[in-house]
């Protein structure tokens, strides 16, 4: 026993080393296969966007850009304002590196987990828990099911991984009373600003606005009691001055992190009031995808409904409803009351208790009554999402249950309450296996709905291995029985029972009661996350480009026409054929693109509206690549030039230039008129551009430029810069196939010229007779306006650390 008591006696001098090793190996082993057997994460918007979009941000990067632009989808859209991958999120530096791509994705998510731990980790022990609790209550977030089943949504899973860390600032901060650490505690909310899809950064502030009004009144309730009798007003106005302290500080951070982050979110909130989601959709679309009660069953038995992020035909599990804790760390949050109250314990329990009823949605009369009626929320659905705040309220309570068995001891009544518990739910587990079959035909005969469906899916895979875990996996292969949900139940309650009872009975000690707790919830959640829910595929995925796709590469003209795929919604057809955000990663111009509701209102209404013709003209089109055979209509109009058994490439022999000269122009006051003009083929647009003005006397008559010509050639042709020289023998438009936004700013001849809403969605300038150069630069007045309140904001933190300094310093001298 002497050398396992040295070795336990060096654990504890090097606590947080081995935390933090942990920290790294777990993430590490749960996704073994990236790094040990050439595979990728590939599933949802991780091939869809964040795989193709980041070798784009990476390039301008490197070109040395802004990455503002992106005209490779849709004609072109803003990049930036987008913010799907983050251009300023300075952790994307990693995809600087001369590493492959993939390899690149594989240590920039598992770095997040190592950052989620860690983060909830220092958050813990800000809040006064042990190095041993903060170590468990880390994993218990860090390795949980929320972030495990988002990896597909990357954006939405960094953004969340940056909440312990915010949320361990404003205790803080709060705690101080320091303006100056206020400021500074914002830097970690703008970083998730900078990452996070909008949605987790309202949770966010949400969160932090309710701890701060938390702490409003838990000081000031402090300080009236401490109060005196004798001057009841002057104690009042003290307390509300010692309440609002913490509060004010908070409120600053939160304007520090939002100044900070002013260049991502205002291009963002100008995106957003001309995109598909400029309008509030109701209560049925804020409450879509809410958490059915039932999906909380994935406390105790994780991925018991099927896999919870791939799912089953009929839709249902939702990735997004997924949340595993640990069974030991579930059952230490719900011992947390035995433990010392401290001052920020109760929040933990209130955020619990909210998040749950706001993940809950439409199962609740929340929304219908009130959360509907509130500003910036009707704008985002997905109630699910509040499973982030469940999470981190969890494994934080899960800590202070934690603690308090090692500092109070696990009493003989409490040890038989749990057995019980732990008795009831194996044997109720033992009685699901026997009558399985029985319960099968009953709960498909009776009952109807989700539950019937979740219910029918458990008992169809909830006592199975599947396949996948034995052949296809590095590690789980020798787990693999733990995978099975009612295994891996029944294995952690043997455990628990074990540790409990050894602890109860005097037969551990504490430190070998801790060593037990952490090893076997280290076993679990790796079991529960990592590659036994997340599929892999190996890393040659991303460059099986289909022959059609090949073929358009080689063929397709840099400057003057684009590719349309069309019917390119699954993962694999994106990557083959040029689908979805795969044309940036590629640099060839799309008319196509992702389906973001970030897509702009008026590309979304031109796709829907116009002549099918008239789009692929407006577009620039030249080829369209499909999997498959298009109908007669189709190839009457456009030559198939190349087929194989994965695509079908057609091509339109007379397609647009993306820049060319007009003369005939037929003026509309606003979009909806200029829309009109394209649901037929009325219009030829090589002959005519229709142009919204308000007032259309300047512009010049159709019959006034009858047998005009016009020349254009291409000088340069960057993202954010497209330069021409232009020649024509009247005076006329310059028309340039690509998306009007606001921002782009435009001079012939050094002259700046305003820029005019062409064809409903296009440019166009007017240009003198003769020759002449033509600038367009994309300059978007919001990232200017954000980048100098972002420089004012850091101004302010460098000036007031530096006055705080000397102010310090002064009162050292005087004393």
């Amino acid at each position: 026993m002497k050398p396992i008591a040295r070795l336990l006696q060096h654990i504890s001098w090097h606590g947080h080393f081995v935390s933090i090793a942990l920290f790294v190996l777990l993430p590490a082993a749960s996704f073994c296969e990236l790094f040990f057997g050439a595979q990728t994460l590939w599933r949802s918007d991780i091939t869809s966007i964040h795989y193709p979009y980041r070798i784009l941000v990476a390039e301008e990067w490197q070109a040395g850009r802004v990455p503002l632009w992106n005209p490779y989808q849709h004609a072109g859209t803003p990049l930036l304002a987008e913010g799907q991958v983050g251009p300023l999120y300075p952790l994307n530096a990693l995809f600087l590196s001369p590493l492959p791509h993939s390899l690149e994705l594989s240590l920039f998510i598992v770095l997040h987990y190592v950052l989620a731990a860690f983060f909830t980790y220092f958050l813990a022990h800000v809040i006064g828990l042990s190095g041993t609790s903060a170590t468990l209550a880390a994993l218990s977030f860090g390795l949980g099911g929320v972030l495990m089943a988002q990896v597909g949504n990357l954006n939405i899973m960094t953004g969340i991984v940056w909440l312990p860390l915010i949320l361990s600032m404003a205790v803080l901060v709060a705690r101080r009373r320091n303006w100056v650490l206020a400021q500074l505690a914002g830097l970690p909310l703008a970083l998730q600003c900078f990452t996070a899809q909008p949605q987790i950064v309202v949770y966010t502030f949400i969160i932090l606005t309710a701890y701060m009004f938390y702490r409003f009144i838990i000081d000031g309730f402090k300080t009236l009691r401490r109060a005196g009798p004798k001057d009841t007003k002057l104690s009042g106005l003290r307390a509300v001055w010692y309440a609002a302290q913490p509060s004010l500080c908070i409120l600053v951070m939160m304007v520090s992190g939002l100044l900070l982050s002013a260049p991502q979110w205002l291009p963002t909130w100008e995106l957003q009031q001309l995109s598909m989601r400029a309008q509030e959709r109701g209560l049925k679309f804020m409450t879509k995808n809410s958490w059915p009660p039932i999906m909380g069953v994935n406390l105790l038995l994780p991925s018991a409904f099927g896999n919870n992020v791939i799912g089953f035909k009929g839709g249902d599990p939702f990735g997004e409803d997924f949340i595993y804790v640990g069974f030991l760390p579930l059952v230490c949050a719900f011992l947390a009351w035995r433990g010392r109250i401290s001052r920020d314990t109760p929040f933990f329990w209130i955020l619990l208790t909210s998040a749950v009823l706001l993940a809950l949605g439409s199962y609740t009369p929340l929304y219908r009554w009130f959360v509907q009626y509130l500003p910036v929320l009707p704008l985002f659905r997905i109630p699910a999402r509040w499973l982030m705040a469940v999470n981190l309220a969890l494994a934080i309570l899960a800590g202070y249950g934690f603690q308090s068995l090692l500092e109070k001891g696990l009493s003989r009544r409490l040890w038989l309450l749990c057995t019980g518990c732990f008795f009831i739910l194996g044997l109720g587990l033992m009685f699901i296996y026997v009558f399985r079959a029985s319960l099968y035909a009953w709960v498909e005969s009776n009952w109807s709905g989700l539950g019937q469906k979740l219910t029918l899916r458990f008992l169809e895979v909830g006592f199975a291995i599947q396949p996948v875990y034995q052949t296809e996996r590095l590690l789980l292969r020798w787990l693999s029985p733990l995978t099975v949900p009612s295994v891996l139940l029944a294995f952690n309650l043997l455990n628990g029972w074990v540790l409990f009872t050894g602890y109860a009975f005097r037969i551990l000690s504490r430190r070998m009661f801790a060593i037990g707790v952490i090893a076997v919830v280290s076993l679990d959640l790796v079991v529960a996350g990592g590659t036994a829910i997340n599929p892999i595929r190996s890393e040659d995925w991303w460059h099986s480009l289909s022959s059609g796709a090949r073929y358009v590469l080689g063929h397709l003209d840099e400057h003057n026409s684009r590719v349309w795929p069309l019917g390119m919604g699954s993962e694999i057809a994106a990557v083959r054929n040029l689908g979805q955000y795969f044309p940036s990663a590629y640099r060839v111009r799309s008319a196509g693109g992702h389906g973001s509701p970030l897509m702009l209102k008026r590309m979304d209404a031109f796709l829907r509206k116009a002549h099918p013709l008239q789009q692929v003209q407006l577009l620039g089109v030249r080829y369209i690549l499909t999997e498959g055979r298009m109908g007669a209509d189709v190839e009457s109009v456009f030559d198939r030039v190349y087929q194989d058994e994965s695509s079908v490439v057609y091509e339109n022999r007379t397609p647009l230039p993306r820049a060319f000269i007009v003369h005939r122009v037929v003026a509309v006051p606003d979009g909806e008129s200029a829309l009109k003009k394209f649901t037929d083929l009325s219009i030829d647009p090589r002959q005519t551009v229709v142009l919204e003005v308000a007032d259309g006397d300047g512009i010049k008559k159709s019959e006034d430029v009858l047998g005009a010509t016009g020349e254009v050639r291409f000088i340069l042709d960057d993202p954010q810069i497209v330069e021409l020289d232009v020649h024509t023998s009247s005076d006329g438009y310059l028309v340039l196939l690509d998306t009007w936004y606001p921002g782009w700013e435009a001079t012939v001849d050094r002259v700046p010229t305003p820029i005019y809403r062409a064809n409903y969605i296009a440019r166009a300038v007017r240009i003198p007779t003769g020759e002449h150069r033509v600038r367009f630069v994309y300059q978007p007045l919001s990232f200017r306006l954000g980048t100098i309140l972002a420089f004012l904001a850091m101004v302010s933190m460098a000036v007031s650390g530096l006055l705080s300094i000397f102010l310090r310093q002064s009162r050292y001298a005087a004393q």
